[in-house]
């Protein structure tokens, strides 16, 4: 009975996951140019074994959900769910954030047109995921190489460096970050 009341009250967790310069890393790229091994399949830029790894870990101590932000998105649906499969990743992919195709819009009450600096894209983007389909209580995390968030989800981000990518102490802070 009280397993059942926890289960009602356990608190949905997201990871909003870019690919480039969290899981494929220059450091990866270079290792591989290196010994002469293609750094490129049918789907983009090869990721680094360890930021894979890590991104496992994140996963089995927090129970995410993956909801992926990165721009490889674009290539759909269907093509993604086969990334993850063929590459071999953690759990299954849950969803994709939206594709914002306007960052215009028009102040209520001066009527004047404006628009969001397209760097906020991946901002509003996972903002509009969130309204849409996160009920409260939730928790999220952001994994991303690049800073381009509202100050509202700042809390909520892990910056990693391009060049190493999602490394452990990175996975620790998302971890922590979810388990609130």
């Amino acid at each position: 009975m009280l397993k059942d009341h926890l289960k009602k009250q356990a608190i949905e967790k997201y990871l909003f996951l870019d690919f480039d310069g969290v899981l494929n890393t220059t450091s990866y790229a270079k290792l591989l140019r290196k010994e002469g091994i293609d750094h490129y399949d049918e789907f983009g830029a090869m990721f680094d074994p360890k930021t894979i790894s890590n991104l496992k870990y994140i996963v089995e101590h927090t129970g995410c959900k993956i909801i992926l932000s990165s721009t490889w998105r674009n290539e759909g649906w269907i093509k993604m769910q086969a990334l993850w499969k063929d590459r071999n990743l953690p759990d299954e992919l849950f969803s994709l954030t939206p594709i914002l195709l306007g960052t215009t819009y028009k102040d209520a009450k001066s009527g004047e047109m404006l628009s969001v600096p397209e760097r906020n894209a991946k901002a509003l983007e996972i903002q509009a995921w969130l309204h849409k389909y996160a009920t409260p209580p939730f928790q999220y995390v952001i994994l991303d190489d690049e800073n381009v968030f509202f100050h509202s989800q700042q809390g909520h981000l892990v910056q990693t460096d391009e060049n190493d990518g999602l490394t452990i102490q990175k996975a620790y802070e998302a971890i922590n970050i979810l388990n609130r």
